[in-house]
């Protein structure tokens, strides 16, 4: 224990000697002091809060993510590259107690950094917000919208598989009057149904002039006293953030009818009808986030099985169409811990993120030199962006680039997982499974046997054989 204490403390030693972590330290200050006290955003009280968090925290979690690679490489190099090893080996020092001392100094000297950083965003930002004179609705709606950890609920969607199926049966039946035919064989089938399943999709984003578009959300709390709020946004035209302008639209938030006896009594709680209520019509800016306050003290929203219906009335002044985009609701949210928990459970995924990057950056740099190690790590987390963004995209498509896309998934770490910093700054709550489900995947089931194999790689290496040029 001794000996891993020591190698502990002369990491610590180490890396503030290198010139790169200095540089990255200035960078790190200038994320935590500078981004608070100059941020702006949009004028409002939700904006300042919502920017100076979004960048603080996503700049710090970039900045710490590059320094642990770079300072695991240049630590689990250096001895190698400049012959100390051999002294230190010399010793009753297993290789696996320098590697994990390493790794173990590495990562407490992050989360020294993080917990600093953390500390001096979260009193800056708070400091800042309270001292601001902004109006009091102004800062009511931050507390209420952003400074809370809120849990959102997505609408239940539509069955994508069986309508492209009705889709294409509509399509066979049109072409058949015409006289046409379509070949619709075993090889070509897949590629016309995912054809169909894309136009159902857009599909379902329209909203037609006086047309009215209803969602259902299921799994809710049946609680009536919890407040719950709307949030969506809506565009006009064309789903772009280009050329859009004030619509108009009215929301209808339902109320469940259950069915009742002659006496008045509830036959079966799970039998119901959704009557609507309506808000007042109103004019939004297409393209922007609202949020609407759902009055569940006024009556009863959510039914005794946990359903919900809300729609939406197209009034748009120009006649035109309005789309809703499956990732911009409209989501239904409910407040389920404070800020303070909420933003301690989003520097804990930056902390995971800190120990992932670390362990692949010390498991490669134990085997090979320190370019080398910088490349292949930085490779392998563009490789695994790059792979979430082909399975993402509809240019993935079927084949060889989409197939190739999972096997990536399947092996390497996409970093874009653990940013959280744009839920903290939306008021989202970072889920306990969330966060299980980022350590299981990508530490237990991914990082750790990569650890484990290049340790045993390290403990292999013939370090004489290294030889500086």
């Amino acid at each position: 224990m001794k000996a891993f204490n020591a190698i502990i403390k002369l990491t610590f030693q180490n890396a503030m000697r290198s010139h790169i972590f200095q540089l990255l330290l200035v960078l790190l200050g200038i994320c935590v002091i500078a981004i608070p006290f100059t941020a702006s955003g949009d004028g409002s009280a939700a904006g300042f809060i919502q920017v100076s968090l979004l960048y603080s925290l996503a700049g710090v979690g970039a900045i710490l993510a590059l320094s642990s690679i770079w300072v695991s490489c240049y630590i689990m190099t250096q001895d190698i590259e400049g012959y100390q090893i051999h002294m230190v080996l010399s010793k009753p020092v297993s290789r696996y107690t320098i590697w994990l001392a390493k790794f173990t100094g590495v990562v407490l000297l992050h989360a020294i950094l993080l917990f600093i950083s953390a500390v001096v965003i979260y009193v800056i930002i708070l400091s800042q917000f309270a001292r601001s004179d902004f109006q009091k609705g102004d800062k009511e709606k931050v507390e209420n919208e952003v400074l809370v950890g809120r849990r959102v609920f997505k609408f239940t969607p539509p069955n994508l598989d069986e309508r492209s199926r009705e889709m294409l049966a509509e399509r066979l039946q049109k072409v058949a009057v015409t006289g046409e035919h379509i070949s619709i064989t075993q090889e070509n089938e897949k590629s016309i149904l995912q054809e169909m399943r894309k136009m159902a999709i857009a599909e379902d984003a329209k909203v037609a002039f006086q047309q009215v578009r209803k969602w259902r959300f299921d799994n809710l709390p049946a609680d009536n006293s919890q407040v719950l709020f709307l949030r969506y946004r809506t565009y006009v035209g064309k789903v772009s953030t280009k050329d859009q302008r004030m619509t108009t639209g009215q929301w209808y938030i339902g109320v469940p009818a259950y069915e009742r006896d002659a006496d008045g009594k509830v036959i079966d709680n799970k039998r119901y009808q959704f009557q609507f209520y309506a808000y007042p019509v109103e004019n939004i800016r297409s393209g922007e986030f609202y949020e609407k306050v759902i009055p569940t003290k006024d009556f009863k929203v959510v039914s005794a099985d946990g359903k919900a219906e809300i729609a939406y009335l197209n009034m748009d002044p120009e006649k035109q169409t309005q789309y809703f985009q499956p990732s911009d609701g409209p989501q239904i949210l409910m407040k389920v811990t404070g800020f303070f928990e909420n933003y301690l459970r989003a520097v804990a995924v930056i902390m995971l993120e800190i120990i992932i990057l670390t362990a692949l950056g010390c498991a490669i740099a134990g085997c090979t030199s320190m370019p080398t190690a910088i490349f292949i790590s930085i490779a392998y987390l563009f490789c695994g962006s790059f792979a979430s963004f082909l399975a993402e995209n509809a240019l993935a498509g079927d084949g060889i680039v989409k197939i190739f896309s999972k096997i990536l998934l399947v092996l390497i770490i996409p970093l874009q997982k653990f940013s959280v910093s744009g839920m903290v700054s939306k008021g989202e709550l970072i889920e306990f499974a969330f966060m299980g489900g980022l350590f299981l995947n990508y530490f237990v089931l991914k990082a750790l046997p990569i650890m484990l194999i290049f340790m045993y790689l390290y403990k292999k290496r013939e370090v004489g054989l290294v030889v500086r040029r």
